[in-house]
Parts: structure tokens; sequence; C-alpha cells
């Protein structure tokens, strides 16, 4: 066997052993992802929205039913379009390469980065908690500490894929053994007669009179600890074969290239963890925890009306494709319903930061046609692409996954080449 064989053989292994150990890591993380650190946050604003305890936990009921409305609809989008990368893909299915880029590139600039965020002023804030018993901590020290542990963290999932997946299991156990302990003291305290809060009579007490607009906003709040319901629709190509929201983007063209390479012995997608981890740092700056929050769960809401309009869009396009799981109608048009309410009342209450958000998503709409829509770009602009991608190469010691995209792209001129030579061998 020659060298290429060898190298050929490898990377057959290589991929295989990949293919079971995304699957494995898949199966495991799925706690990890849908029970995330939101719940230790989002109770306070909740709270504070509400005016009392009473309301707070009706929009928690009333949160956790839109959240398995969603679900329904999302269950059908998945096996409908077995594709990896969630809303993105099957937005893009529907709507076209526009839509889909808009949602891709909130989600890159947006979603992902002020969500971990949150949670890392979040972990920091509670640290710092012990050592300022009197007061808040200090911004300063707590952005600090934040940056820090982003930083690390980044760094961690960079090395070691093995490593990346055990700190995320002893986070996972670590979330899932204080809840278990607060659920255990809450049911102590029940049994000790201490509920007098949970009494009609005190538990509707209101201390502020909210508003429209803050029942809005406190459903905001309370939607970022039922995030993650939607993860496996995010995963479902990696059950077979391992992708990633970014390589599903950079096999679209909707990203570069270079966002789908991950480093040659890691196996680490060093390049999108990067871009990941600056954005983040940005927005670390930007504003207050809960702010933050309001920010992300509002483009995230408004993400996830749009994907399940296409769900009815796709009922009307193709009414004959075969759908495994098909939920009534009365589902997606209800969970529309509420999500009009949302984003038209958060918007009336928080101008700003949702319009911001808002502003965010359309200015995707020129980079995709400059980026993406344009594909007879001088010849002098494809070399700097190509020169940009070789260099980020070779500072990150990256390359394309095998079957990745370009492979993808080269697939069909290969296989005119070799239909090309068999037609050469028969004449």
């Amino acid at each position: 066997m020659g060298a290429g064989g060898l190298f050929a053989l490898f990377l057959n292994k290589k991929n295989a052993f990949l293919a079971f150990f995304y699957l494995t890591e898949d199966l495991l993380s799925f706690p990890g992802n849908i029970i995330g650190s939101g719940i230790f946050i989002s109770p306070k604003g909740v709270l504070e929205h509400t005016g009392s305890v009473g309301l707070a936990l009706i929009i928690w009921v009333l949160g956790g039913g839109v959240a398995a409305l969603g679900s329904l609809c999302y269950a059908e989008l998945g096996v409908t379009i077995p594709k990896s990368g969630g809303d993105y893909s099957y937005v893009t299915e529907i709507f076209g390469g526009l839509a889909g880029f808009l949602l891709l590139w909130s989600a890159v600039l947006i979603m992902y980065p002020t969500s971990l965020a949150v949670i890392a002023l979040t972990f920091s804030n509670y640290v710092l908690q012990p050592v300022f018993p009197n007061c808040i901590p200090p911004y300063n020290a707590s952005r600090i500490l934040s940056m820090v542990c982003l930083l690390l963290l980044t760094w961690v999932n960079s090395s070691s894929v093995r490593w990346a997946t055990r700190i995320q299991d002893i986070f996972t156990a670590g979330k899932l053994l204080a809840l278990a302990l607060i659920i255990i003291v809450g049911f102590i305290q029940i049994f000790k007669g201490n509920y007098e809060e949970l009494t009609p009579s005190k538990a509707f007490n209101f201390w502020m009179t909210p508003s429209v607009g803050h029942l809005a906003l406190a459903f905001l709040q309370g939607s970022f600890a039922f995030s993650g319901w939607n993860f496996l629709n995010y995963v479902t190509e990696e059950l077979v074969d391992p992708r990633r929201l970014c390589f599903s983007g950079a096999r679209e063209g909707h990203l570069p290239s270079l966002l789908a390479m991950i480093h040659v012995k890691h196996c680490t997608p060093i390049p999108a963890l990067l871009v990941c981890c600056l954005a983040t740092l940005i927005i670390m700056l930007v504003g207050d925890t809960y702010t933050l929050i309001n920010y992300v769960s509002f483009i995230n809401y408004l993400c996830y009306g749009v994907t399940i309009i296409g769900l009815i869009v796709l009922r009307w396009k193709k009414p004959k494709i075969f759908r495994p799981i098909k939920v009534n109608l009365l589902v997606p048009i209800t969970y529309l319903a509420f999500w009009a309410f949302l984003l038209i009342f958060s918007l009336y209450s928080e101008p700003v930061v949702c319009g911001i958000g808002l502003i965010i998503i359309l200015t995707g709409v020129p980079v995709f046609f400059l980026g993406v829509y344009w594909r007879n770009k001088p010849k002098c602009v494809n070399r700097l692409i190509e020169s940009m991608t070789c260099w980020g190469q070779k500072l990150c010691f990256v390359v394309y996954p095998q079957g990745g995209v370009a492979e993808e792209e080269q697939a069909p001129s290969a296989r005119s080449r070799r239909l090309a030579s068999e037609t050469t061998a028969r004449k």
C-alpha cells in the first residue's frame, strides 16, 4: 500500500472515530445544553418585572407551555428537513439564501456571543459576591474575571475536544446537583409549613403594578432559562456525520470557509472559536446582565417565529412531502400569536435594546449581496480571499474535515472527470 493509500486509510479511521465520538458527545451534551445556566439567572428578572410571586409563577408556567409548542413545531421541521444547523437550515431551505444568511448573521454576531457573555458575567458575579457581601461586585472586577474565564475556556476548547467535553460534563453535573439541592430544600421548607408566600392572599400581593410591557419583558427573561429546547435540531446530521452550524453556513457559501475548518491534530474548530470569543469579549463591555438577556431573548424569539412561519409556508408549498411528525396547525398558530404579542410589546418597552438588535440583523443585507450574492467578483478579490484563507489556515493549523466544504465543492468536477475517463476507456 502506497503513502496515499495509508493516508486515506488514516483519514477513514479518523473520521469513523470522530463520527462515534461526536455521536456519544451529542447524546451526553443534551442535558448540559438544554438545562443551561439561565435557570440560575432569570428568576430575579422575572420577579422584578411581574411584581408578585404568584404572577411570576404564572409567567414560568406559560413560558414552559410556549416552549413546548415551539418544540413540537421544531420536531416536525427536524424530521422533514433532516439537516444540521437548526433554524438556519430550515429558513434557508424554505425562504431562500437572504433570510437564512440574516438568521446566521444574527446567530454569529448576537445570539451565541451574548449568551456566552451573560453566562460569564453571572459566573463572575457569583464568585465575587462573597468577597463583596454588602454591595454589588465592582464593574471592572466582574468584567476582568469574566474575560479571564472566557479566554481560558476558549483555550481549552481549542486545545482538546476530550478536555472540553469533560469540563462540560463537570459543569452539567454541577448544575444538576445545584438544581436538585434547591428543589430538595424547597420541599423541606414546604413540609415544615413555610409556604406562606405561596398562599393566594400573599402570592398576588403586588409591590408594583406591572404593565403589559413589563409582562413581555418578564417572558423574555424567562425564555432565556427555557432556551435550549431546539438544541437537537442543530445536530440532526451529526448523529450520522459530524457537522456544526459554522459548517452548515460555509457549505451554503454564507460563511468564510475558514470557519468550517478544524485543527489537524486536535480536531477543534479554532477559527470559529476565536471569532465567537472576540464577539463575546466586545459584548461583555456593552451592557449589564439583564439588559443582555432582553437583547438576546428578543432576537431568539424573532428567529423562532420566522422559523415556525416557515413550517406553515412549507405546508403550503410542499403539501405532499413526507412528514414522519405532523402537528396540528393550531400549534404553530398559537405559538405565533404569542410570538407577535411578545415582540410588539418588548419593542415598545425596550426600544433601544431591541432596535439595536434589529439594526445589527439588517446590516447583514449589504454583506449578503456583496459577499454571497455577488458571484462574479474580480480576480483580485478572489485572490485576496484565497490568500487570507491560506494565511488563516497556516496561523491556526487547520484544514477541511473529510467530506467537508472543499470536497463537496469539488465533488461534481471529480465525478465529471471520472465519467470522462470511463467513456474514453470504453472507446
